[in-house]
């Protein structure tokens, strides 16, 4: 990913409660919104600014609807943050503890009229960008003396949380006799408690991840916002390009703070108590063994049981209080297929040659010796978009195909031993092919803008 695409990454995060929200505005909301959005201070990418005017954002919006993701990069590069002394920033620090209200402005200021600092020697984005990374920007220091609110989304589909949860452990497939550690990915919907999508998978790299997203799109449309914690795989620079092309709002829980992702937590918890236990029971009795046959089981427990059962929080089914009149964005798989594919930079050699993951090929000769974005499916090396200044050229020719494709997850579909006695999964499987289709709520569709 270049500076451009951080940079856009920011600007879309700016407009995100704008151009991702699903249901209509009130006359004269979206200004409201915007100019809330610039009264505000920003640590802006490669800028010592702190601010983005009005006009900015509604260009921003503007451009990011006629072109999407491609309309908010920069056509120049800003300059870098200045730094600052530490016999100054230790003085900051020291006003905003004894007053946790003041703004970075008001701080400047008191520095500025001490003759601490001459005028203009200190940039605001500079300043809140180190007491922020300190854990003393003015938000954290108020909310730790104010209290936390219990916070739920007003609708379904309005915020998906997600996670990884170390779950339990199967027979390894290169070596029965070795037990390997499945981890279950699960996406939450905030309001309804619903599982959009839960999976197991061998690791918890960036595809699985995209792998379940997809599949939650494909079943339940496009959310408003996406919630997940710090790690490398949500923090990824591909995960904000994939949502800011589908217009959903990424955000992230701040380091150390887990309070957020309550619901996701409960839910890993409830896992352990109601789904553990009885798959251990039909792994011991090798009715259980691979990673399909663990999905089958986990399908079932969602469908059968906890989609349909009363939840504590909400004293409703999450599959009653999924039903929502909202109007659901919808992606097709083609188009979904087209946003996830990865991009990554090459420099052709002179022979038109650029290597990936460890195969060869070639590319249009008119692109020696230029650096060139490549897409493509992680699971299918064999055929790569080739991009250039925003143009696509003829696709990239296979020349050595080590390796066709990324390590995808190997199912095996061999059929466990039957034995006797009582099956949860079995149990709660006949149940949900009795019940109505499940997600069988009819949410107004519109096609993906």
């Amino acid at each position: 990913m270049d500076n451009s695409d951080y940079l856009a990454a920011f600007r879309y995060g700016l407009i995100a409660p704008v151009v991702s929200r699903q249901t209509p505005f009130l006359p004269g909301e979206i200004k409201t919104l915007l100019e809330e959005i610039a009264s505000k201070h920003y640590t802006i990418p490669e800028s010592t600014r702190t601010r983005v005017s009005f006009r900015s954002l509604e260009r921003y919006v503007s451009d990011y609807r006629k072109h999407g993701w491609e309309g908010l990069k920069p056509k120049k590069r800003a300059p870098r943050h200045p730094s600052m002394p530490r016999s100054v920033l230790e003085m900051a620090v020291e006003l905003r503890k004894s007053r946790p209200e003041r703004s970075v402005e008001q701080i400047i200021y008191l520095l500025e009229t001490s003759n601490a600092v001459s005028q203009g020697a200190i940039a605001s984005s500079t300043l809140a960008r180190h007491l922020r990374n300190m854990g003393l920007s003015r938000k954290e220091m108020l909310t730790k003396t104010q209290g936390r609110k219990r916070f739920e989304a007003p609708d379904a589909h309005f915020l998906w949380q997600a996670d990884f949860q170390h779950t339990l452990y199967l027979p390894d497939p290169a070596d029965p006799k070795k037990r390997r550690k499945a981890i279950l990915f699960a996406i939450l919907d905030d309001y309804s408690r619903l599982i959009v999508h839960g999976e197991f998978y061998w690791d918890e790299r960036l595809p699985r991840l995209e792998d379940s997203l997809k599949k939650a799109l494909l079943k339940h449309g496009v959310p408003e916002q996406f919630y997940c914690d710090n790690g490398s795989v949500f923090s990824s620079h591909h995960l904000e390009r994939i949502c800011g092309k589908l217009g959903i709002r990424l955000s992230h829980s701040r380091p150390y703070r887990p309070e957020g992702r309550g619901k996701i937590e409960r839910l890993f918890r409830f896992v352990d108590t109601s789904f553990k236990h009885e798959a251990y029971l039909q792994i011991e009795n090798g009715r259980l063994s691979t990673l399909s046959e663990l999905n089958e089981a986990f399908t079932a427990w969602c469908e059968g049981y906890y989609h349909i059962r009363e939840h504590g929080s909400t004293h409703m089914t999450p599959l009653d209080r999924a039903k929502t009149d909202r109007v659901m964005r919808r992606s097709t798989l083609m188009e979904l297929t087209e946003v996830f594919l990865w991009e990554e930079n090459r420099k052709v050699d002179k022979s038109s040659c650029i290597s990936l993951y460890g195969n060869t090929y070639e590319v249009d000769p008119d692109l020696s010796s230029k650096k060139i974005a490549l897409r493509f499916d992680p699971f299918d090396l064999s055929l790569i978009q080739v991009w250039y200044e925003g143009k696509r050229f003829a696709d990239a020719t296979v020349l050595d195909l080590t390796r066709p494709a990324l390590e995808r997850v190997k199912k095996t579909e061999e059929l466990a031993p039957t034995t006797s006695g009582l099956n949860f999964f079995d149990l709660a499987e006949q149940k949900r092919r009795l019940a109505l289709p499940p997600f069988s709520y009819s949410p107004k569709e519109v096609p993906h803008a």
